[in-house]
């Protein structure tokens, strides 16, 4: 959609500028703002510091350590120690969880906010004309506005399905007695990491995926392999799949789901949804006169609106929905909102992490999207059970695969290893500043690491 504003600016504004939405994104650029000597004020209509403390990266990989260590215990007869049977304490469990989220300091978010000269304003913003939000029953104006206002879960038209029940990953969180029977609809990273979670603590889990394979958008190794691990962990995997109908029988609900023209029925007892997420737009944007679509808030490479004197960045605008994205378009678009000499995104070598066990981790192109826009590249993959560390810890499942131009240069690269997360930083610097395989290859990396299998596969590109 497109509008036009006829607004003139009033003569006098309170704030230089108002910061909607307290994440990763609004909280950098809040602070920058401040910390340039400008008069700042935040809205936060749910729980300061977003989702990603509150309901989203810190408490589920709490709970997915915890999942590990059941695990780790599992194992260590493997290792010659007998420690006997793990069980979970559901109370403790979520003590736990809810420590993490604690430890973040978010509770202390308004007064930290305040204690640094930033106005909060507590409530749901909702723009007036291009310089005005009301919020409640006041309004306040701005020279300038930041909105990182993220996204909440879309809600597939599944029918049966609000009729039976759901529920999504911040209900998940807070589950002190879990399911027998969860069916998850979604195989991304949301699907994938709590599918992870609930399986190790002794839940049946269904985890159905539209598209061909888990984790779509990665290369067809790493969906394909990771469908594997979870079988091997008893996860049902259902890909090429689309829950068709909901219905509710007793206390259950019984799942239809068409897999490639065939229905068969899934009887569960609660149903997740992680099928994807719908940016909160909801902010009287044509007030204002600000661009945006369903997919989110179109921005520039600046993170600018279409309204010069807006911003936006994180979720709301439908890119990378990762919180060191919407971090770094924060930086971008507070340098933007303060200098006249402009910053500009490069999403070139983003990190794209899954923490399931092993870790998923992947940077720049796929192998699909080379050969779709017909980029001639070569593969350098090996096996993580080539690694002295793989030996010693008895977790040789995973590789590391990269992906570079004709002359060797690293165009993107997939891992999958108990420490994945950790190990792409070093694609992604490569894949950041060009790098050829044989900078990687002719580095010295410490035995025995992970990092190892890095350098193998890098000596697997030839290099002009």
């Amino acid at each position: 959609m497109v509008y036009k504003s006829k607004h003139i600016k009033p003569k006098q504004v309170e704030f230089d500028a108002i910061v909607i939405g307290t994440g990763s994104g609004g909280g950098v650029v809040a602070h920058r703002m401040q910390q340039a000597g400008k008069k700042v004020a935040v809205v936060e209509q749910e729980k300061m510091g977003g989702e990603c403390p509150n309901y989203g990266c810190i408490p589920t990989k709490a709970l997915l350590q915890a999942a590990e260590t059941i695990q780790t215990i599992e194992e260590a007869k493997n290792f010659g120690i007998d420690v006997g049977q793990p069980k979970v304490n559901w109370q403790k469990l979520h003590e736990w969880k809810n420590a993490a989220v604690y430890n973040t300091g978010t509770h202390a978010g308004e007064q930290a906010y305040e204690n640094d000269g930033i106005t909060v304003i507590k409530g749901h913003a909702h723009f007036i004309d291009p310089w005005t939000i009301s919020v409640g029953a006041k309004r306040y104006t701005a020279h300038k506005f930041l909105i990182a206002t993220g996204t909440h879960d879309f809600v597939p038209p599944i029918p049966g399905l609000k009729e039976s029940g759901y529920i999504g990953y911040r209900e998940a969180l807070e589950t002190t007695k879990p399911p027998k029977k969860l069916f998850i609809i979604g195989g991304g990273a949301i699907g994938c990491e709590f599918a992870e979670i609930f399986s190790t603590f002794g839940v049946e889990i269904h985890l159905a995926e539209f598209a061909p394979r888990l984790l779509f958008r990665e290369d067809e190794e790493v969906g394909e392999l990771t469908q594997a691990i979870f079988e091997e962990k008893g996860i049902l995997v259902h890909v090429d799949s689309k829950v068709v109908k909901v219905e509710k029988k007793g206390g259950q609900k019984v799942v239809h789901v068409d897999t490639l023209g065939k229905v068969h029925k899934v009887t569960v007892d609660e149903i997740l949804l992680a099928a994807g997420k719908q940016p909160n737009t909801d902010l009287g944007l044509e007030n204002a006169g600000v661009d945006y679509d369903r997919k989110g808030i179109t921005v520039n490479g600046e993170m600018q609106t279409s309204v010069s004197h807006i911003w936006a960045t994180g979720d709301v605008t439908g890119g990378y929905m990762f919180t060191h994205t919407a971090s770094y378009e924060g930086r971008i678009a507070a340098n933007n909102m303060l200098h006249n000499i402009k910053h500009h995104a490069d999403y070139s070598a983003v990190p794209r992490c899954v923490f399931i066990s092993p870790e998923v981790a992947a940077v720049g192109k796929t192998e699909q999207e080379l050969k779709e826009k017909g980029v001639a590249y070569q593969v350098g993959a090996v096996p993580i059970s080539i690694l002295g560390r793989a030996n010693t810890s008895q977790k040789d499942t995973g590789f590391v695969k990269l992906l570079a131009d004709k002359k060797g240069r690293i165009l993107g690269g997939s891992i999958i290893a108990p420490r994945a997360g950790e190990m792409i930083h070093e694609v992604t610097m490569a894949v950041q500043y060009k790098m050829k395989a044989s900078r990687i290859e002719h580095m010295i990396h410490a035995f025995p690491t992970w990092s190892q299998a890095v350098r193998s596969a890098a000596n697997k590109i030839n290099c002009k």
